[in-house]
């Protein structure tokens, strides 16, 4: 592993607690090499045994979208999927499945918060093309 990768990791998992998991962590992967469509990082896990496995997609793979590729928060993104382990309720229900998407929401909010504050950055970026709030207010 690049060393720089594994100081980002080891510095991830010691900031949000993690250090006694044994995290397996595979980069530069494709889209195929995932199991869930439309994603750019995926994790498994076992809390009993405290191990898991991410894996990214590379920054070539990821290519050109609305927002840029950045594998520090995409990182951050699958170790909270590891905090929020504790509370996944697998199964099919409709309610699972909206729970589901507001607890991956909140991961994706937390990334990015937890992200901007290390690098000092008080505004969110958003997707090229979007406009923020009060720009909408000064054009009449």
């Amino acid at each position: 592993m690049d060393n720089d990768i594994k100081k980002l990791l080891e510095e991830w998992k010691e900031r949000l607690g993690l250090q006694d998991w044994a995290i397996v962590l595979r980069y530069n992967c494709k889209f195929s090499d995932l199991e869930t469509e439309n994603s750019i990082g995926e994790t498994n896990w076992s809390n009993s045994i405290k191990s898991a496995s991410i894996r990214i997609v590379s920054k070539e793979e990821y290519g050109s979208r609305m927002l840029d590729f950045d594998f520090e928060k995409t990182l951050v993104h699958e170790l909270l999927h590891i905090k929020f382990g504790l509370i996944d309720i697998m199964n099919s229900s409709y309610e699972s499945k909206v729970t589901d998407e507001f607890r991956h929401q909140l991961i994706d909010d937390l990334a990015r918060a937890l992200i901007m504050a290390k690098r000092g950055e008080t505004k969110r970026k958003l997707a090229k093309g979007c406009k923020m709030v009060e720009d909408f207010s000064k054009e009449k």
